[in-house]
């Protein structure tokens, strides 16, 4: 019951390599093709600011691509030498009438994750980890409902060096990159199932009210067992959504929870109906934690710091993690004024708080006023706004949009 689509030299896909020296960058990339793999050598260097070099399989031409939704993992056959960061991104571009034009590959959607790439030569990933990129997201200026991943039409699949620094020589051995997902999916198959023994059961009562009223207590007695398998898969569909609406890092709500949050209170598409407080945040010299004391002491700082945040605000208020160190928080039924005291006791928290290797950690905050009927998207650029002249003020500090 499994389909997998396969991406290898045994395929027709075209595969090319590119690096960043058409970014005005030095680093070096290279193609060798043997029989079963394809082996991207690349030299990375210093001079474009995120040095790199990616390998690409195209699967369509003019905005015509390959439908890859419904697929649930993606497996590699793949070795990796070189850099001892063993980071990799995967990209998938996805064309789309309304963003994409033919022959830009840069207004494509552009979807990726960076992970770890495993010692064994073989892995596999979630498909669902894949995210649309923030910066693509901003270039094109895309509205908040429509900043979920897309890969109904993908027209290429890339994999690229992920962020290790530059002078190192690194070696990707591909042999082969498979998208696998089921014929029917597990909703389908669950909903069947349920529709077949609820058939059975029907059926099955039918029989016995015509033959004996002795076996109707068996009868219930199956209803009652499918009763509570459907209250079973109910809660755990109701378990799979919150956990497809919130960070699995610091279990704040992501983008699509804030959609979901803002739906339930939304009257008009884009407005609400009551004065809410909208507050950005971001923690101050996050990159040097991570510098210094490595990536999962700067995981175990957001964790704590989200942690504080909700133990902090009330229940109403809903944080959202935004994108690497910022945080949005939105505070219904709330002015300015009480807004500028909480976050006071917010800073004074954090002073006090207990962090990773002793540090010292401060967070800059911007905050405005959504008003009644106003558009959601222009309070939280005005909080954006905000939050950089808190950074450019000094950090550690409010302010005012």
């Amino acid at each position: 019951m499994t389909r997998v689509l396969e991406i290898s030299p045994r395929q027709p896909y075209g595969a090319t390599v590119t690096d960043d020296r058409h970014e005005n960058g030095q680093s070096v990339s290279s193609l060798v093709r043997t029989k079963d793999a394809l082996v991207m050598g690349c030299a990375l260097r210093a001079g474009y600011a995120w040095p790199f070099c990616k390998l690409q399989f195209h699967l369509g031409w003019d905005g015509k691509g390959v439908d890859l939704s419904q697929f649930d993992s993606v497996a590699f056959d793949m070795r990796y030498s070189g850099a001892s960061g063993r980071k990799i991104r995967l990209h998938l571009t996805n064309f789309e009438q309304e963003f994409s034009t033919v022959g830009d590959w840069n207004s494509q959607r552009y979807n990726s994750v960076e992970f770890d790439v495993p010692v064994q030569t073989t892995f596999t990933i979630p498909i669902n980890v894949v995210r649309t990129a923030d910066w693509w997201i901003t270039a094109h200026d895309v509205p908040l409902e429509k900043t979920y991943t897309r890969l109904d039409n993908v027209t290429a699949v890339e994999i690229s060096t992920g962020s290790v620094p530059p002078g190192q020589s690194i070696t990707l051995e591909l042999r082969s990159i498979q998208f696998r997902g089921k014929w029917i999916s597990d909703t389908k198959l669950l909903t069947w199932l349920v529709g077949a023994w609820i058939g059975c059961g029907l059926l099955g009562l039918s029989l016995s009210l015509m033959h004996t009223r002795s076996s109707l207590s068996a009868t219930n007695a199956r209803l009652e067992l499918l009763a509570a398998i459907n209250k079973a898969l109910q809660l755990e569909a109701r378990d799979l959504a919150n956990q497809a609406h919130t960070d699995p890092l610091t279990g704040a709500l992501n983008r699509q929870g804030l959609r979901e949050v803002l739906m339930k209170r939304l009257h008009v598409a884009g407005h609400v109906d009551e004065e809410m407080a909208v507050v950005f945040m971001d923690l101050d010299h996050f990159k040097r934690i991570n510098d210094e004391y490595g990536h999962d002491a700067g995981d175990e700082v957001l964790r704590r710091f989200a942690a504080l945040i909700r133990r902090e605000v009330r229940s109403s208020d809903k944080l959202v993690r935004w994108g690497g160190e910022e945080f949005l928080l939105l505070c219904p039924e709330t002015g300015v004024a009480h807004a500028m005291t909480m976050l006071d006791k917010l800073r004074a928290a954090l002073a006090t708080q207990d962090w990773p290797h002793g540090l010292r950690v401060t967070s800059s905050f911007g905050v405005t006023s959504l008003k009644p009927e106003e558009d959601i998207g222009a309070a939280i650029k005005r909080a954006d706004g905000a939050l950089y002249l808190a950074k450019a003020n000094g950090r550690n500090r409010v302010e005012i949009a």
